[in-house]
């Protein structure tokens, strides 16, 4: 749960948390400069929170400390202006909502038609998001330009969507059954495979985690330990 920076290769870490607070799903800032993520500490009555910390140092802030609800799945509007995230929705604590917030007005307003959807990723572009339904069947794209969401009909369970750095395609994980990690126009179609994962064992406290490099190739968590087996032999008394 502690948020670390480090270069591609792993040199010259930085750690940017401290405990207890638990760091999840961090984002860079489109300049580089901050990272979002969510964040909480045990025994928080107020329940996880968006958190952005530079990425020089540590510190991090929370972004609506007023703000009665948790919020999760943070992500920067590629000019860095605005933040989409999840929260509870009101009056169906059960249900979540896609909200926006302006960082400069600190205004939260909900995306239409978004109760249910679950992890918004917004598009490098700025025209387009796209969440997965509740039930994690179904991705669904909203349209800026026309204020509507449509559905990608899909063959089975799909996790983590991410953006194609052109804005064309949704690439994501099936974590279950036809385990691999695919991709799927933004227009619609057949997904198409990217990479078979039949043989991969996930590592991290987020299992079904993917994100993509600046050239779209995936990032995946590979457990690469070992397991041993034990024989317990019982006194009988």
């Amino acid at each position: 749960g502690i948020l670390w920076k480090a270069n591609r290769d792993g040199s010259n870490p930085v750690q940017l948390t401290d405990s207890p607070m638990q760091a999840f799903l961090p984002r860079w800032s489109p300049d580089g400069s901050q990272i979002a993520f969510s964040g909480g500490s045990p025994g928080d009555r107020v329940g996880w929170g968006i958190f952005v910390v530079s990425s020089e140092r540590g510190g991090p802030e929370r972004i609506l400390p007023a703000y009665k609800e948790s919020q999760t799945f943070p992500q920067w509007s590629p000019d860095g202006r605005r933040m989409v995230f999840n929260s509870p929705t009101p009056a169906e604590s059960d249900k979540v909502t896609i909200y926006i917030l302006d960082l400069e007005s600190h205004q939260v307003t909900a995306v239409p038609g978004s109760v249910g959807l679950m992890g918004p990723r917004w598009s490098p572009d700025g025209r387009y998001l796209v969440a997965g339904t509740i039930d994690e069947l179904n991705l669904e794209i909203f349209d800026f330009n026309t204020q509507r969401w449509s559905i990608l009909p899909q063959k089975g369970i799909v996790a983590s969507p991410e953006w194609s750095r052109d804005s064309k395609f949704v690439y994501f994980r099936r974590p279950l059954g036809d385990r691999g990690v695919f991709r799927i126009n933004v227009k619609g179609g057949e997904a198409e495979r990217i990479v078979d994962l039949k043989e991969w064992r996930d590592a991290g406290w987020y299992g079904r985690w993917m994100a993509l490099d600046p050239t779209d190739a995936p990032l995946l968590l590979r457990d690469i330990g070992s397991d041993d087996t034990y024989a317990l032999t019982l006194d009988e008394k």
